[in-house]
This record gives C-alpha cells, sequence and structure tokens, in this order.
C-alpha cells in the first residue's frame, strides 16, 4: 500500500518552511566544514583516519599504493608497532590478512581517494594513502555522506510531511543526535555511510512498490546490497524491502501476489544486490580460500546474555540517554500510526532485532563514541516517528511544548558534543557523577 500525502499543520505549512528548508543542508554543510577546520586546527596531532575508520579505508592504500590485497605489505610496515587491534588476522591456510572491517566503505570512498592519490602525486607530495591530502579527503567524504543522506531523508520525509515538519525533523535528526558528530569529527566511521544508505533505502522502496521498473529494481538492488557491504548487522534492515505496507493477513497476501505478479523485478533487485554483496564474497575466498567467513575473529556475540537495559538506558552509552529526542519518534510512531503504517512493522522488528544484536556483542557500549553509535544510522528510522509526532500537533500549546522541549534537547546534545570534542566527556564509562560534573564546574 501506498501512504497518503500528510495535511499539513496550518502553522507549519507556509512558503517560508519551504524556503528554509532548501537553505538547511547547506547550512549545516558550512557549519560541518567550520567544525572540522577549528577541531583539527586546534588537535594537529589527530589524524581522521583513525580507529576502525582506519581497518574500513585500508583497502584502499593496500590496492592503489601497496598493490598487496593480502595485507602482509601492511603489516610489515608497521613493524614492532604492529596492533592488531587495527582489525587485521593472519589466516592460517593462506599466510593472508583478513580485514574484518567490510569493504563497502572503501568504494563509497574511492573518488576521494583518486583525487588525493592525484594531487598528491602532481604536487610532489607523499602518496602514500595516509599523507595530508588523503585525511583531508577522507574526512570530507565523510562530511558529503552526511549531507547526501541529509538530502536523501528530506526526499523521503517530503513524500509523507509539509515542508516546517520537515525541517524541524531534519535540525532535531541532524544536532539532537550524535549524527552530526559522525559526519564531522568522526566521519572516517561507517555510521554516516550506512545513514545515507538508509535513507536511500527510504527513498527507492516505495518508489519501487509504486512502479518496480527495471532501472528502480537494479538501484533497490544496488543500496540494499551497500548497506551490506559497508556493515554486515545491518543487513536488518533490509526487512524493510518486504515487509514495506505490510500490516495485516490480506496485504500479506497481496505482497505475495505482488512479488509473483513481478518477478523479473524482483529478479533483478536480487542480482543487483548479490553483485554488490558478492565483492564482499570474493573478498574472504582470497584471503582465507573459504566463501562465507566470520571475519571478527576473537570477537562474538553473547546471546544468552544481551545488555538490552543498559544500550537503551544506561548513563554509559544509552541510546535514549544520549539522545532523548528519539523518545519522541517512538511516541510519534503511535501518534500517527495510521499515516506511517506501511513503516510501523518493519521499523519496530528492526529495533527490536537490531537492538537484540547490539546488546549481545561482547562489547555492547561499542568502545569509545559520543553516544551509541550503532544506532546513528537508525537515525533515517526514527526520523519518521519523530516528523509523525510534529505533524500530530494540533494544538498550539502543544506545538509550542514540543518544541520548546526539542530546541532544548537539541542544545543539550550540542553541549555535550562540545565536552565530548574538548575531551571534557570521556570516549567510554561515563559515570552519574561525571556526567553532572559536565553542568556543575568544580571548585
Amino acid at each position: 500500500m501506498t501512504p497518503s500525502p500528510a495535511v499539513p499543520a496550518p502553522s507549519l505549512s507556509r512558503p517560508g518552511f519551504a524556503r528554509a528548508l532548501d537553505g538547511f543542508i547547506p547550512v549545516v554543510g558550512l557549519l560541518g566544514l567550520l567544525a572540522m577546520g577549528l577541531f583539527y586546527r586546534a588537535h594537529p596531532e589527530l589524524e581522521p583516519i583513525r580507529s576502525d575508520g582506519y581497518g574500513h579505508y585500508l583497502y584502499l592504500p593496500a590496492v592503489f599504493v601497496q598493490h598487496d590485497l593480502s595485507m602482509r605489505t601492511e603489516v610489515a610496515e608497521w613493524g614492532e608497532n604492529w596492533d592488531p587491534n587495527i582489525g587485521l588476522t593472519e589466516d592460517p591456510r593462506t599466510g593472508r590478512y583478513l580485514n574484518r572491517f567490510p569493504p563497502g566503505q572503501a568504494l563509497l570512498m574511492l573518488p576521494a581517494f583518486l583525487v588525493a592519490h592525484a594531487y598528491a602525486s602532481v604536487t610532489g607530495g607523499v602518496p602514500d594513502g595516509f599523507s595530508t591530502p588523503y585525511q583531508v579527503m577522507a574526512a570530507l567524504n565523510g562530511w558529503l555522506a552526511l549531507l547526501v543522506g541529509l538530502a536523501l531523508l528530506r526526499r523521503a520525509l517530503s513524500a509523507l510531511f509539509s515542508p516546517g515538519v520537515v525541517l524541524a525533523t531534519l535540525a532535531a535528526v541532524t544536532l539532537g543526535t550524535n549524527l552530526f558528530h559522525y559526519g564531522t569529527y568522526d566521519a572516517i566511521f561507517s555510521h554516516v555511510y550506512s545513514f545515507a544508505l538508509f535513507a536511500a533505502l527510504l527513498v527507492v522502496l516505495p518508489e519501487w512498490y509504486r512502479e518496480p521498473t527495471a532501472r528502480r529494481s537494479v538501484v533497490l538492488g544496488l543500496v540494499a546490497g551497500f548497506i551490506v557491504l559497508v556493515r554486515n548487522p545491518n543487513a536488518v534492515v533490509l526487512l524493510l524491502v518486504p515487509l514495506y505496507g505490510v500490516v495485516d493477513g490480506a496485504t500479506q497476501r497481496a505482497r505475495l501476489a505482488f512479488f509473483r505478479a513481478n518477478a523479473r523485478q524482483v529478479a533483478l533487485v536480487s542480482l543487483a544486490f548479490l553483485a554488490v554483496v558478492g565483492v564482499l564474497i570474493a573478498y574472504w575466498h582470497f584471503v582465507t580460500g573459504a566463501w562465507l567467513v566470520y571475519s571478527y575473529r576473537g570477537y562474538g556475540f553473547r546471546f544468552d546474555h544481551p545488555q538490552v537495559l543498559p544500550v537503551l538506558f544506561s548513563v554509559r552509552k544509552g541510546l535514549f540517554f544520549w539522545a532523548p529526542v528519539w523518545l519522541f519518534a517512538v511516541a510519534g510512531f503511535g501518534k500517527a500510526r495510521e499515516q506511517l503504517e506501511p513503516y510501523v512493522l518493519p521499523v519496530f522488528l528492526f529495533f527490536l532485532l537490531h537492538t537484540f544484536l547490539v546488546a549481545s556483542w561482547w562489547h555492547w557500549p561499542y568502545g569509545g563514541s559520543f553516544g551509541h553509535r550503532a544506532y546513528t544510522e537508525a537515525s533515517a528510522l526514527f526520523a519518521l516517528g519523530l516528523a509523525g509526532l510534529f505533524t500530530s500537533l494540533r494544538r498550539p500549546a502543544s506545538r509550542a511544548i514540543v518544541g520548546g522541549l526539542t530546541v532544548g534537547l537539541v542544545l543539550l546534545q550540542c553541549f555535550l558534543m562540545v565536552q565530548y570534542w574538548r575531551n571534557v566527556l570521556p570516549p567510554d564509562r561515563t559515570t552519574w557523577a561525571k556526567y553532572q560534573s559536565l553542568f556543575v564546574p568544580g571548585p
């Protein structure tokens, strides 16, 4: 089924909101550039390509600089300073090193890498994959992924909501969560790329169900494939593909009939998906000789002891503690459940399964991060509920209260982000006492 357009609240449908919405993403882009420039100027010792982002990026210098996808050259260049935490483990059968991070993000960074490589080569720089041009382009590529993701999310939301609601939602999503942080400070991490892909799925999927052309089928398969290729656990979001619009037995039967009637288009989606995921399977086979591999060797899930409450509510990394604006999103799915009906079931199932996986991971806080980074890409899905809440507010008093609270939460998030950037807020193991100290200066 296809959702009908929203009936906009009067105060959120004025022409001024449409003009402001047109300027929102450029303003975010300028703020992002300014924030990154000021931060890295204040911290010249900190390189953008770091931590998990290093592992995601490593394919590019391995192929284009070292010409050695086995990663042996990379390990040899580390020498005595070799750090196994960068994500490489030696395969005992082949002697090659398996990168536990999949290659999807590297493929999305390829154009930026090639620009940096050409610049370093032409200007007499150091074309080693890690000198200043590469660092700058890697950071800018993550910043660009943020803007592309916001543009796609705007398009998806605009099909359902008024310009004023879309503008308020994008502002809350960008600055009321850790999304801006992962599009600037930690733009080398995979989460901002996954956010853009989630937003792309929200754009492509309804269009495909309205008219499943060959082009749309290929695009849907490519988007779904890259979601998996960038970050494997995010495959659970692909529940949206078969379950979008399914709300009861009748719609389930209609969905099966749709698949039968459009078998060629479904096959195209599947082929495009497999073509992308095949890159990962081919890489696994090259390194290990096996077609299917668990790349996170030495790490695993504890399904018998999931830490659900800490993941959602703890001061250490709780999703709703560090981004309380998402509580509004939960309420919005209830308040606007008729308008958001096509999304309710698949988003609910995604949230359950994703939270179970995150809570079962051996290190549920996911290391050093601002907020819980495992949910950053889900901002695209939460945005639907947030917009649903905003559009359901008909009384001026309700809009004023929710609007005031949202502005307050955005300001709180921005304050906490700055404290994190200043290293006042620790990257992990935050206690209630430490959190309180952020607001009450010591003697």
